[in-house]
């Protein structure tokens, strides 16, 4: 398995989508600077959206023997850590925006907000997971069934 052009486009629709709503809320409308939710809200979006890739990839590395992991609850804690690595990176780069292209509004205001910012990402990357299993992640593998064939009684001669 080799990923494709539109495997790609898959991994990245969703996590494109959550910061183009993110960003467009941010830079034309006032709602981040009036209400908190919209902000936790678009940070959970994030851990989902971001997990769905992480999956991806992960299910792509099984598949192609370079890695190789036996128990699912290992596979739910590499998402988790991945979608929390992806979530440091973003809280890096508001702090970094905010100090090197200061605005009138900060999207780094205080120690709590990220903190918040990351819980409401990790509780979204867990909301994936529970999405994952939902949907039947813990089925049994199906038991290959054995077809045996009879042989036909031939004329003896």
């Amino acid at each position: 398995m080799t990923f494709k052009i539109k495997d790609i486009i898959k991994m990245a629709i969703a996590p494109f989508f959550v910061f183009m709503i993110s960003y467009y809320l941010d830079q034309f409308t006032v709602i981040y600077r009036t209400l908190e939710w919209p902000n936790r809200l678009m940070h959970f979006l994030g851990g989902v959206s971001i997990s769905v890739p992480i999956y991806m990839v992960l299910k792509w590395a099984k598949t192609n023997k370079f890695i190789s992991t036996s128990s699912k609850w290992l596979d739910f804690i590499l998402i988790i850590i991945s979608a929390m690595c992806v979530a440091t990176f973003w809280e890096f780069h508001e702090y970094f925006h905010d100090k090197f292209f200061p605005g009138p509004f900060l999207a780094q205001p205080s120690v709590d907000d990220t903190m918040k910012d990351m819980i409401m990402g990790m509780l979204g990357s867990i909301m994936f997971i529970l999405g994952w299993w939902i949907s039947g992640f813990f089925k049994k593998p199906e038991v290959p069934q054995v077809i045996v064939k009879s042989k036909k009684k031939g004329k003896k001669s």
